[in-house]
């Protein structure tokens, strides 16, 4: 991994483009204002439709590929499934736009920075700082943890559950702080192994085999930390060979996926303590940065900068199960949804995915102008938020909801006994 920085002060311009586009001045953007061809980041395309094609079709072409190993993306691109992507699973219902609403990207290949605990409470990186918002109160956001309450802090992962937050930065340092009051007490601790900078490059919440709240982090060292929340302490650390910058738990705590600086990802027993594999999974031609495991842990999906998401079945891990292709970059987040029907891919710009996690033949992609900071599903499967954090074509929250012939699938598919 590479050191690198997305964030950038000043003003940022909202509306960008030629003379005959329709200045927004919208903030908030609703359903209806989509009818009236507003689009989620304020933009009025009436008249301009093909301006913006031709538009987005040259970031595709134009947008810079970082690569950590040399590649060919045609190469890729030939392993990829065809995917029908005109399906909608999920349909926009609203958005926020402003600086105020502004993700925070600390590196320009961490982007893991949203997290959902429920429908209306959504958790962002803004300023150094970690807020609340509720996007059924629409404007409504309130700070949760504070720069003041993080001195000196770079804020490099972050992750919330069971009431609480958990930020890392880029020294191996962290903060913890429990969301049942706003005044509570703020841990502060360290993680780092030795090195001077053992950056924590992901965060992700954990359950011990005696049920206790763990914190799964990622280091630049190689380590894979689990930080005891109650105790504050180390419980197990594992050691590999590249700097990790991912990792993903398996519901029932059997399997540990691990992906970093290497074109391999391994999957490992966190019960043993060590970070023996116990299979490597092939197939990218670049480094990974993100990994999920589907709720019934059959599953695994890892997301690598050669632009694309590969899913393995853990029964036969030897042979890429699917191969999905992005547009524009690297595939920096992807997230199974609680039901196990959706699988999500976000690239590093302009396009969120949304794969049919039964099939993989279908999908629904979210596209906008800009980088992205995060983007998660709500614990009920029911909502998708997406962040976007860039200086020029502005920045965003956005809510999308299951359409409701997805909405009765999922209930259906819960109620199966398998």
């Amino acid at each position: 991994m590479i050191d690198g920085s997305d964030e950038s002060d000043g003003d940022e311009e909202r509306v960008s483009g030629g003379e005959d586009l329709e200045a927004a001045v919208v903030d908030k953007i609703a359903v209806s204002d989509i009818r009236k061809d507003y689009d989620p980041q304020g933009y009025c395309w009436r008249g301009n439709l093909i301006q913006k094609e031709v538009y987005m079709g040259y970031r595709k072409r134009m947008y810079p590929r970082h690569q950590n190993v040399q590649h060919s993306v045609k190469q890729v691109r030939k392993m990829g499934r065809c995917i029908d992507t005109r399906h909608s699973f999920y349909d926009f219902r609203y958005s926020v736009v402003g600086d105020d609403f502004r993700s925070q990207i600390s590196h320009f290949q961490h982007r893991d920075m949203l997290w959902a605990t429920s429908s209306y409470d959504v958790f962002y990186c803004h300023a150094g700082s970690v807020y609340i918002w509720n996007p059924w109160q629409r404007m409504v956001r309130r700070c949760v943890l504070g720069r003041s309450q993080m001195p000196k802090f770079k804020l490099r992962s972050m992750c919330v559950d069971s009431g609480v937050v958990f930020v890392g930065d880029g020294k191996g340092d962290y903060c913890l702080k429990s969301l049942q009051t706003d005044i509570g007490p703020v841990a502060t601790g360290s993680l780092a192994t030795g090195i001077a900078e053992d950056a924590v490059n992901h965060a992700s919440p954990a359950t011990s085999r005696s049920g206790a709240l763990h914190i799964a982090s990622a280091h630049d060292s190689g380590t894979v930390n689990s930080l005891d929340v109650w105790g504050l302490s180390v419980a197990n650390s594992a050691a590999f060979e590249w700097s990790v910058n991912c990792t993903s738990l398996a519901h029932d705590g059997t399997l540990q996926c691990v992906v970093g600086d290497s074109t391999d990802a391994l999957l490992v027993d966190p019960r043993r303590g060590s970070g023996d594999p116990v299979a490597r999974l092939t197939g990218h031609l670049d480094y990974s940065f993100s990994c999920s495991f589907s709720p019934n842990g059959r599953l695994v999906a890892t997301g690598s900068q050669d632009t694309s998401v590969r899913v393995y079945d853990v029964r036969w891990p030897q042979q890429t199960l699917a191969t999905l292709c992005g547009y524009i970059g690297a595939m920096r987040v992807v997230r199974f949804s609680e039901c196990g029907k959706f699988l999500l891919g976000m690239e590093s710009a302009d396009y969120v995915h949304v794969y049919d996690a039964r099939s993989f033949e279908r999908a629904q992609v979210v596209s906008f102008m800009g980088e992205t900071a995060g983007a998660t599903f709500s614990p009920d499967s029911n909502c998708l938020f997406l962040a976007v954090s860039d200086s020029i074509h502005g920045s965003s929250l956005a809510e999308y909801n299951m359409a409701s012939v997805n909405t009765e699938a999922v209930q259906h598919s819960r109620s199966l006994p398998f």
